[in-house]
């Protein structure tokens, strides 16, 4: 069976016969389908690059580890809970250890603009509470679904909609002084 043909099959076919067989090539089929997003995630979650890194090995070591606690239902949630549960328990480890230094993001220079307008709106998501700024960036930076935001956080729907609406509202208002300076 070719790759291409391997293509076809659901995510959860594909660890099915991973888990069955063992052959690496069905893992490598679901590794280059979520690698990117996976570890775009990370650098989000936890923007010190060599973090993030090990972050994104750690999560599919364990879904290598843990694959006989997929049982079924949709992989690609159960490998971002995976995925963020490293990611928070990296956050809470920071959290003891490191200070933040919020005072270093805006430089005056006219080249930087969009990087600045970035960093500004990244400082201001950061500061939304921990589960709106993980919806906000699930939702918007990730392209989750909110199926897959449903299924990733094993929370209602509802509660991820008025989570959602809530979040843009405070960073509406937190960002409403960019219009003022225009």
């Amino acid at each position: 069976m070719g790759i291409k043909e391997l293509d076809k099959f659901s995510d959860e076919k594909l660890f099915d016969l991973y888990k069955r067989t063992g052959k690496d090539k069905f893992f490598g089929v679901l590794y280059e389908r979520y690698a990117r997003k996976v570890y775009a995630y990370c650098i989000r979650a936890v923007p010190d690059k060599e973090n993030a890194r090990d972050i994104f090995q750690k999560s599919w070591a364990a879904v290598i580890e843990k694959k006989d606690a997929f049982t079924g239902g949709n992989f690609i949630a159960w490998l971002m809970v995976i995925t963020r549960n490293f990611c928070l328990m990296e956050k809470r480890i920071r959290k003891y250890t490191d200070e933040i230094n919020e005072n270093t993001l805006i430089t005056d220079t006219d080249e930087n603009i969009d990087f600045k307008l970035r960093e500004i709106l990244m400082n201001q998501i950061n500061k939304l509470p921990d589960e709106m700024a993980e919806l906000i960036k699930l939702k918007y930076f990730d392209e989750f679904s909110y199926k897959e935001i449903v299924d990733i956080l094993g929370i209602n729907m509802s509660l991820v909609k008025v989570r959602l609406f809530r979040a843009k509202k405070i960073l509406a208002e937190s960002l409403a002084f960019l219009k003022e300076d225009k």
